[in-house]
């Protein structure tokens, strides 16, 4: 069998756990159920209530708010449907969901925990949501070792851990694998014991500080990162090889979708190298990263944010509206910016600009020739390039 995570569904929902054991597909799966709409239905972290099952609240007459929002909504509800109608994730229990959005410490978090057996727990934490918020704080984490969903993210780790003493499985997409990762790896001992695997979505790799400290070991060996072909978000600060590439359905940018990814029996279609363009994106935008301070970078990103923040979006499809009418507003604000300020935007426009014409001339006839494999590093960027310009 071939196909999606819908069709997973359909040749293995009637499994139960107990005759199979928890999978890579399964782990994303209740990833990208970890998007849905859990406020109204189940209990929060501090909460003293029990989890609820998913088949008591579809039986809730408000059901049809628990599904995804927007194009796939479609295609999440017929998920569920799929969850419903056999024994592998019938009996799924969840609780803890936990929500916050904070503007002014520019930070987006969720997380929720799955009970998939009697003493086996999956704990998700949640990718960036379409907020302005949430796409801001993915970018801070290019410049800090530490922001407030990491505070956040252990927390809530420590507490579901303490409060239900379970094997556990760890895991997220996107921005929620990079959550799951650093909240594993600072786990004391005992709880890291407890952990049998993290499963990385897509997710966003960590600095290189983070990569060489100890912490990070303790969890290596557990770590299952899976990234699509022309993964984008996945290979942002990814310089170690913990990945193994999974064929998609989608071009570019929507393969960053769980729904596109390709399923052969029990696991996900490997490939065997990154897309030319993902290897291309990747080195570029990653050298660039290199090629500026921290200083460099938060000056510049923030920069860009507080261009976007004067159109008072709180989505970035809220960006499209009007006719286009936010766009001359940030038009208008980079004119209106101090000399200073432009300056330094166009300094760092150039060092990404320099970045990319070395990149591309290792280009020829559409194939790079540095291409990445599974252990081996990036090509590096000769830092006189950039003096040079």
């Amino acid at each position: 069998m071939t196909g999606t995570i819908l069709d997973y569904l359909i040749e293995y929902g009637d499994v139960p756990f107990s005759e199979m054991r928890f999978t890579e597909v399964d782990a994303a799966i209740l990833c990208k159920f970890s998007y849905f709409n859990f406020e109204k239905f189940v209990p929060d972290l501090d909460s003293d209530m029990p989890s609820v099952s998913l088949r008591n609240i579809m039986l809730m007459e408000n059901a049809e708010e628990l599904l995804e929002k927007g194009k796939y909504r479609s295609v999440s509800k017929q998920m569920v449907e799929l969850m419903l109608k056999g024994r592998r994730f019938q009996g799924l229990r969840i609780a803890c969901f936990t929500k916050c959005t904070d503007r002014e410490s520019q930070t987006q978090f969720a997380a929720v925990t799955f009970f998939t057996g009697p003493r086996r727990m999956y704990v998700v934490f949640r990718g960036t949501d379409s907020s302005l918020i949430g796409l801001k704080e993915d970018f801070n984490l290019l410049y800090t070792d530490h922001a407030k969903c990491h505070d956040y993210a252990v927390n809530y780790l420590m507490t579901v851990s303490k409060k239900f003493p379970h094997k556990m499985y760890v895991g997220g997409h996107s921005k929620g694998g990079h959550l799951a990762v650093y909240a594993s790896m600072n786990m004391p001992p005992e709880i890291q014991n407890r952990i049998h695997r993290i499963y990385s979505c897509d997710g966003l790799g960590l600095r290189p500080g983070l990569m060489q400290d100890g912490k990070f070991k303790a969890i290596e060996n557990k770590l299952y990162k899976l990234i699509p072909q022309s993964s984008l978000i996945g290979m942002m600060l990814e310089d170690d090889g913990h990945y193994e590439v999974v064929r998609s359905s989608g071009l570019s940018l929507i393969q960053h979708n769980i729904y596109t990814w390709q399923v052969d029996g029990r696991r996900f279609i490997r490939e065997k190298k990154l897309g030319n363009n993902a290897i291309f994106v990747e080195h570029t935008f990653n050298g660039w990263v290199e090629s500026q301070d921290d200083e460099n970078r938060k000056k510049f990103i923030d920069g860009i944010y507080s261009i976007i923040d004067a159109c008072s979006a709180e989505k970035l499809s809220d960006l499209m509206k009007d006719g286009g009418k936010k766009f001359n507003i940030i038009v208008n604000e980079i004119k209106d910016l101090d000399e200073e300020s432009r300056e330094q935007l166009r300094s760092v426009f150039k060092a990404f600009t320099v970045v990319a014409r070395f990149y591309l001339k290792t280009d020829v006839g559409g194939n790079i020739k540095k291409t990445i494999k599974r252990g081996a590093g990036r090509v590096r960027l000769p830092m006189e390039k950039l003096n040079q310009k």
